[in-house]
């Protein structure tokens, strides 16, 4: 298995979880912040979300140009962004060869549009999910506080029993 199947493989896994994480967060309580200094749930929401188009957008042309985003207007909105993104996101992994996911060098560019990082496409993709996977764990925290269910993620947890 080369490492741009395992990818895919492991992208499968997680994107579902992602998903079921984002359609957990409470719609009622979108300012929620467990300190001064933690995003508020729509946007650390958003943030999560967000991660699926700037995959596509590194697979498509090669850059991540991450910028400043119109607030969401609900929790189901910024969720939302990530299932639509799904569909294509899959299509562009499969699309990728393994040529351009080794050797393709991308490049991440800040909001203040200064170069954050310039790496093979494949190791950029890596980077861009574990990022995902740590902010996802960020918004995991805030489910019960706001009122919610924390969803099974890599085994039960005390509100799901997962599907072991």
């Amino acid at each position: 298995m080369t490492n741009r199947e395992f990818f895919i493989q492991t992208w499968g896994m997680e994107a579902g979880i992602t998903q079921r994480l984002l359609n957990a967060v409470p719609e009622n309580n979108t300012t929620y912040r467990p300190d001064p200094k933690a995003r508020p749930a729509i946007e650390l929401t958003a943030f999560v979300a967000g991660h699926a188009p700037l995959m596509l957008m590194l697979l498509e042309t090669g850059d991540i140009k991450a910028g400043p985003q119109a607030p969401p207007k609900s929790i189901k909105e910024a969720a939302g962004v990530f299932g639509a993104v799904l569909p294509k996101l899959e299509k562009a992994l499969k699309g990728v060869d393994e040529k351009t996911w080794e050797q393709k060098i991308g490049n991440i560019y800040g909001p203040d549009g200064k170069m954050f990082q310039s790496a093979p496409i494949g190791m950029l993709v890596w980077a861009t999910l574990f990022d995902l996977v740590h902010h996802r764990g960020q918004l995991s925290t805030y489910l019960r506080s706001m009122g919610g269910k924390v969803p099974s993620i890599y085994g039960p947890s005390a509100d799901d029993p997962g599907q072991m």
